[in-house]
């Protein structure tokens, strides 16, 4: 399994199916990533960076197809269910706020599709979004590949080390945990 994961990690359809999966990640679904992301650095650590750079691209595109459909459909639905004052309330607080809750967003494992949305709904400057939402998404990314980076022998040999009861049993730990943060993603 690890010979083809090295395989995959260099194969040249991954960065665009890297790409792609990152995009559907940021913006509808709540795919496990970062366990994809790891799995690929530790098998090939030359390439961190490059999956990085990939990783911050497809979250700049799917954050900001987001941010167009929040921008594009916010006020028809207000209007629709005639919540004019509630909204101008969150508006004013995202203007206030809105920066350090982008960043927040971006850093932290949560799905980001939502404040994606509400920046674009709340007309958020676009260019300030992108930025640092792109910035948040990088360092996010960029120190866990630098923490594969420095520790990722380590990693693999403790794993190699491992009894091997323990390693199947956390292995369907992590498959068990990644279907059940997939389904609940859904369901929230």
């Amino acid at each position: 399994m690890a010979d083809r994961l090295v395989a995959l990690a260099h194969s040249r359809w991954l960065l665009p199916v890297l790409l792609l999966v990152e995009i559907a990640e940021t913006t509808i679904l709540p795919l496990p990533y970062e366990a994809a992301f790891i799995a690929l650095c530790l098998a090939a650590r030359d390439r961190i960076w490059v999956f990085i750079a990939i990783t911050v691209l497809g979250s700049a595109i799917g954050g900001s197809i987001i941010y167009a459909i929040g921008a594009t459909y916010f006020d028809p639905i207000v209007a629709r269910l005639g919540v004019e004052e509630l909204a101008a309330t969150y508006t004013d607080r995202f203007a206030e706020r809105g920066a350090s809750f982008i960043f927040l967003g971006g850093t932290t494992p949560a799905p980001s599709y939502l404040i994606n949305l509400i920046a674009g709904a709340t007309g958020y400057p676009y260019g300030e979004f992108l930025g640092i939402f792109s910035v948040s998404r990088f360092i996010r990314f960029a120190v866990l590949g630098g923490l594969l980076y420095l520790f990722g022998d380590q990693i693999l040999n403790a794993w190699a080390g491992a009894p091997k009861w323990l390693r199947r049993m956390l292995t369907v730990v992590l498959i068990a945990a990644l279907v059940y943060w997939f389904v609940s993603g859904f369901t929230e």
